[in-house]
């Protein structure tokens, strides 16, 4: 017999790729406004047979997310860090050159 993964499920699979893709846009509010809705379809979902591979995909695509969101973590935290660094350098002149 073969079944299909659940509509639940397979809605929630349609909506992490959604997510994923959004992700790779750089959309990160829209990413996150979609994980509620895959999170509940998930938890009502029935698993099957053919739900265990939607879940194996499902899982992937949340390791890719989470991934590029780490990458995107990385870059701000570098950035900020410059943007301190350069901050400190440029106090220091200004106390440097003040003359009072």
């Amino acid at each position: 017999m073969n079944e299909a993964p659940h509509p639940d499920l397979q809605r929630a699979l349609a909506l992490s790729a959604d997510m994923l893709q959004a992700g790779r846009r750089g959309d990160w509010a829209g990413a996150s406004a979609l994980q509620a809705e895959c999170d509940r379809l998930l938890r009502q979902a029935p698993i099957n047979a053919a739900g265990l591979m939607a879940l194996r995909q499902l899982q992937l695509d949340q390791a890719a997310l989470l991934e590029l969101a780490a990458q995107v973590h990385r870059m701000v935290s570098e950035n900020l860090a410059r943007h301190h660094v350069n901050h400190r350098a440029v106090s220091a002149y200004l106390d440097a050159a003040d003359p009072g």
